[in-house]
């Protein structure tokens, strides 16, 4: 009784069963044939070189022989003996003149030594089967190229169908009523910062539902105000019950496992833009439909990396991995706004073109200082989100001068400008919080391709033929 297996590239044999001891002499006779493998075909000889005895065995073996019948002529002959690279020549050849040769070592091989031989013939003794080879190689690998009609598909056609149409961009100085900062920042960038939390949080100051008070340096304390958030969304509403949770007045540095908060919010926040389809949920289906199939070539390409390699197919195994790597990078073009979404991503691009472009005589509306104070405040949050609220605050540093009902902070001369490298210091401590908290904490012989591809005759050894490798019991 017998078993086969493949493991690592490798056909194994098992004889017997491994619940059933034997004693005695036993003979077995294991017929098998080797297609391509240990035939190479030189300009002027064809030649043979095999592994007899593999160097992979951990037994050692006492008496072996081989007798090898060729189909012509033998040219030239030698032999190798010992570890796997060994050059060492202690074997016995004997050729009778008519095509048949007995290869034998000399001593005990001990364990992971082999034996090996190699064998010129005439040119043309051999049936040439390269072509064939080649062709066999090409069809059994031809899963390479399986990225590029995939990648065609992809890029070429089905990404249209997940792209909005690009709008023209209009500066605009005023936010939609049905946004905020931190719904807005999502919307731009699909991810989660706590720079986000603390430009909504400067929003919901500016909007009379809470006071920042700058009591020391760098320390801050958040002061509850008349406005009570039962007007706030769901997302707003839970970074503002969580901050007044424990006491009207608030410091910073109390606000423990505040990430959990942030993170909660945020992803609320996501929740409100799916519910309010400003992004697409066909779209986002689609996307971790794709996102799936991506990882599962990906890591399923590594996971059945041994038996593409048992039946030569790399090529198919490489071809799966990047056409993985291709779909993931698809994913992350898919743009998963809504129709609705895209107008509103415009928008957004438009308070950003006004923030970044705005110069001091067009945001003075006819010399009303409660005009361009409004706007100061209202754009604020959307400059943080876009990284622009200190180039937005120096355009207000000779007109918005009085300190606000929103902000205490230790000014002697107060001005916008002042103003923005507090809140800068500000957001490095919410960055701070609203951030998790950071822990610190072969075997196998070569595989034999379809011909050994070396020549026994130029820097041969032990185990460098075509053939098998090794062995041991159960």
């Amino acid at each position: 009784m017998y078993s086969e297996l493949r493991e690592n590239g490798w056909l194994i044999l098992r004889i017997g069963q491994s619940d059933k001891y034997i004693s005695g002499a036993h003979v077995y006779i294991v017929d098998y044939t080797l297609k391509y493998s240990g035939i190479s075909y030189f300009e002027e000889n064809d030649e043979v070189y095999l592994n007899v005895i593999g160097p992979g065995w951990s037994i050692p073996i006492e008496s072996v022989s081989a007798t090898i019948k060729l189909p012509g002529e033998i040219l030239d002959k030698v032999c190798y003996t010992g570890a796997d690279g060994s050059q060492a020549q202690d074997c016995t050849m004997f050729d009778d003149g008519n095509g048949t040769l007995t290869v034998q070592p000399n001593s005990t091989l001990l364990p992971y030594e082999g034996y090996s031989f190699a064998v010129k013939l005439p040119k043309g003794v051999l049936e040439d089967t390269s072509k064939e080879q080649i062709f066999l190689a090409i069809i059994t690998n031809i899963g390479i190229v399986l990225p590029i009609p995939l990648g065609i598909y992809l890029f070429g056609f089905l990404r249209k169908k997940y792209r909005n149409k690009k709008l023209t961009v209009i500066p605009y100085y005023e936010p939609e009523k049905d946004m905020d900062s931190l719904l807005g920042a999502t919307l731009i960038s699909n991810k989660f910062k706590g720079k986000y939390i603390t430009a909504v949080l400067i929003e919901l100051a500016t909007k009379g539902y809470l006071k920042i008070r700058e009591y020391g340096k760098k320390k801050y304390e958040f002061v509850k105000r008349e406005k009570d958030g039962k007007d706030l969304p769901k997302h707003l509403k839970t970074l503002f019950d969580a901050i007044f949770a424990h006491g009207d007045v608030v410091p910073l540095k109390k606000l423990s496992n505040f990430y959990t908060t942030a993170n909660k919010v945020y992803l609320e926040g996501y929740q409100y833009l799916k519910e309010e389809e400003i992004l697409s949920n066909e779209k986002l289906k689609k996307k971790r439909m794709f996102s799936v199939i991506g990882f599962v070539l990906l890591f399923g390409s590594f996971a059945t990396a041994g038996f593409f390699i048992s039946i030569s197919a790399i090529g198919w195994m490489i071809g799966i991995l990047l056409s993985g790597v291709v779909l993931l990078i698809f994913v992350s073009t898919i743009d998963i706004r809504s129709s609705k979404g895209n107008e509103k991503y415009y928008y957004l691009l438009g308070l950003k073109m006004y923030i970044n472009t705005a110069e001091k005589k067009r945001i003075e509306f006819h010399n009303d200082p409660e005009k361009y104070k409004e706007v100061f405040e209202k754009l604020l949050p959307y400059a943080m989100i876009f990284n622009l609220e200190k180039k937005w605050a120096k355009q207000f540093e000779d007109i918005y001068t009085q300190n606000p009902d929103w902000y205490e902070g230790n000014f002697n001369t107060f001005n916008a400008y002042y103003l923005a490298n507090s809140l800068s210091i500000l957001n490095s401590s919410v960055v701070k919080t609203s951030s998790p908290p950071s822990y610190s904490s072969s075997g196998g012989y070569r595989s034999g391709g379809w011909s050994s591809g070396g020549s026994g005759f130029s820097g041969g050894s032990s185990g460098g033929g075509g053939g098998g490798s090794g062995g041991g019991g159960w």
